[in-house]
């Protein structure tokens, strides 16, 4: 989301060298530990958090020739979004390990914003927002009255 002040979603793009078949995708994002639901893929959290947080800490979303497609199509472009907003700091590591294990399982080269950006680049971006949201807000992210402002804002 460009120019959400609350930075609720940090994405990251990874483009695929050829296209992968639904069963090859579902293979490999399994392997790295996703899960599938009906027709998308998430990474869900291992402890049982608050009730406002996100469920999960990465959400997957598939393309193939620049359209978005189900996890039943073929793919040739994979986004991860990370909830920043709605989600414990600690998991910020955990979203930049994924992303670059992925790049490197796919040879390709993770791009936030149209620019490469390695593991510790990303990970300094997410504590750059997250300082945003301290000193703008008064809240870190995944903390209710963060949640609560957000619905404010968006309902």
């Amino acid at each position: 989301m460009k120019d959400d002040p609350f930075h609720q979603i940090v994405s990251v793009d990874i483009e695929l060298k050829k296209a992968y078949s639904a069963g090859g995708i579902n293979r490999i994002l399994k392997e790295f530990g996703a899960k599938l639901h009906y027709d998308v893929y998430s990474f869900e959290r291992i402890d049982k958090g608050p009730i406002w947080q996100s469920e999960s800490y990465i959400y997957v979303a598939l393309f193939y020739k620049g359209k978005e497609v189900d996890a039943q199509e073929t793919s040739d472009r994979i986004e991860l979004q990370y909830p920043l907003a709605t989600i414990g700091s600690e998991y910020i590591s955990k979203f930049a390990e994924i992303v670059t294990n992925l790049a490197s399982f796919f040879n390709s080269n993770p791009k936030l914003d149209s620019t490469i950006v390695d593991k510790k680049g990303l990970v300094s971006h997410c504590d750059e927002l997250v300082t945003e949201l301290i000193t703008e807000w008064g809240e870190e992210p995944g903390s209710e009255t963060l949640k609560i402002l957000i619905e404010s804002n968006y309902t």
